[in-house]
């Protein structure tokens, strides 16, 4: 924690318990402001924006901090013998402005950036060039210096910007933008870093129903989720284009994504947090008790005295990590901070089932277990095959196996045609690889279900799915029951197909 004076607090903990507190006044004093506005501490080097002042403060560190060392870590600034140096930044001048700073993976570049709402001039503080409209700069912090390499004006209103984990040179922003018709709208922008400096390579706009208040992006930078005025979240997807729409128990001023991508945490002004799925179906939450009786919503302010709002909720994990569907690594563990205090940490008790996981496989399968079927399905919708194939088979194994075993009835039949279709007919193409990895395994689900509609005696659904899957035993089959029930017109219309088939097997030489 860093507060506006200087004083650097470190906090170390065991599990959600506090163990260690180290404060820091090495800074205090030896700044040109109080007024810090945002800070980055790397191992190397503190980079400081001031809310009054058109500077960025660089502290170079001459001993190099051990960040794998967390007793290390907690050592105090003056025991790494460092030095002081501002760098000029454009920008208005005489503005008191939030300006906000964040550090790409490879920690040789920065941006600093604050928001630009009016383009006028203000009388006591004129505008003197282009250039001082500029709100996103683009700084290099590499072989021991800092230095402002360009600088670019956003066309709108940025709400957030940061740097892509996936790409070291490519800054993300969120942009509140308006329609031609004057419609609320968040533009989702990439700025590629090149020699000729910030470039927008790539713009999505998404349309909203109210202004946004705030938004976060998954650890895989796929999905986009936004809160908005009227207390909805939206939540875009860039790989299916598919924009979803939720009404929250709150005003959503704060959000974030858990590192796994299976839960998001909104979290309202007045000291509220309300869980979603990806899907954003509402999850319930409660603190631990005896008695099991979960709300919609976790109130603060019945537990305990929060006399101001809550402006930050963060997972415990690294900040440029990428999600690994295989990873082990637990995160249960959620900040929460309020305005001039408390702080605190909630810590999320995730069962011994899922081994302290909390991933889409295991909210599937607690939807399973309790029979929220269609929840389950509306999570598996949003996974993507290509970069999740393991994880969507096994999702959509659970669901099919669960149903299979179920007595059919229209609910179910809808659920496993839904279930089967995020692979036989996604929203995106899936890639010849994937198909080729899952055909022969998920057939085996689809010649499953299949029998079960003979079962049932649902015969104009079995054929039309015998169709689709084109294989003869399976319009056989379909001959023989229809035979046995006395449909002669369908037991003809399916020895007729199954022919068919041999036919074109033996032209084809298939």
């Amino acid at each position: 924690l860093l507060f506006h004076s200087g004083v650097l607090v470190s906090l170390s903990l065991s599990g959600p318990q506090l163990e260690k507190v180290v404060i820091d006044r090495s800074l205090v004093g030896k700044l040109i402001s109080d007024t810090i506005s945002d800070a980055i501490l790397t191992d190397n080097f503190i980079i400081l924006s001031f809310e009054d002042h058109n500077q960025l403060c660089f502290i170079q560190f001459t001993k190099t901090m051990d960040s794998s060392d967390v007793n290390k870590r907690l050592e105090k600034l003056s025991g790494l013998d460092f030095k002081i140096s501002y760098v000029d930044i454009l920008g208005p001048e005489g503005r008191r402005m939030k300006r906000h700073l964040a550090i790409n993976s490879l920690q040789d570049m920065a941006i600093c950036w604050w928001s630009a709402t009016s383009d006028g001039a203000w009388p006591w503080s004129p505008i003197s060039c282009e250039r001082d409209r500029a709100n996103l700069l683009l700084l290099g912090c590499a072989h021991g210096k800092l230095e402002v390499l360009s600088s670019v004006r956003t066309e709108w209103e940025p709400l957030d910007a940061r740097w892509s984990a996936r790409q070291p040179r490519q800054v993300l922003t969120v942009e509140r933008s308006l329609s031609a018709a004057g419609e609320p709208m968040a533009d989702s922008c990439a700025y590629k870093c090149g020699q000729s400096g910030l470039q927008c390579a790539a713009l999505t706009r998404v349309p909203l129903p109210a202004r946004a208040l705030s938004c976060c992006r998954d650890g895989t930078e796929d999905k986009l989720v936004l809160g908005c005025e009227d207390s909805s979240v939206v939540l875009y997807s860039a790989h299916s284009q598919v924009t979803l729409l939720a009404r929250a128990e709150l005003l959503p001023a704060v959000i974030s994504c858990h590192p796994s991508g299976a839960l998001l945490v909104v979290g309202g002004s007045q000291g509220e947090l309300q869980l979603f799925d990806t899907a954003l179906s509402p999850l319930k939450i409660q603190l631990l008790a005896q008695d099991y009786s979960p709300e919609a919503t976790l109130q603060f302010s019945k537990h305990c005295e929060v006399p101001t709002s809550l402006i930050q909720i963060q997972w415990a994990a690294p900040p440029v990590s990428l999600p690994s569907p295989d990873s082990t690594d637990i995160h249960d563990l959620l900040l929460v901070r309020f305005d001039k205090g408390p702080l605190g940490v909630l810590h999320f008790k995730l069962g011994v089932m899922t081994r302290g996981q909390l991933g889409l496989v295991e909210i599937i399968h607690q939807y399973i277990r309790y029979e929220e079927i269609q929840e389950a399905i509306n999570v598996l919708s949003t996974m993507n095959w290509n970069t999740m194939g393991p994880q969507c088979y096994i999702c959509l194994s659970a669901i099919c196996n669960h149903l299979l075993k179920q007595k059919l009835t229209p609910d179910r039949e809808a659920q496993l045609e839904a279930s089967l279709g995020t692979f036989y007919a996604p929203t995106r193409p899936l890639l010849d690889r994937t198909v080729l990895e899952y055909r022969d395994p998920i057939s085996r689900y689809a010649r499953r279900f299949f029998h079960h509609l003979l079962r049932y005696q649902r015969f104009e659904k079995a054929f039309l799915l015998a169709v689709d899957i084109g294989a003869r035993d399976l319009f056989m089959d379909i001959h023989y029951l229809a035979l046995d029930k006395g449909e002669l017109a369908l037991a003809e219309v399916a020895k007729r197909k199954a022919n068919d088939i041999d036919a074109e097997s033996i032209t084809t030489g298939v």
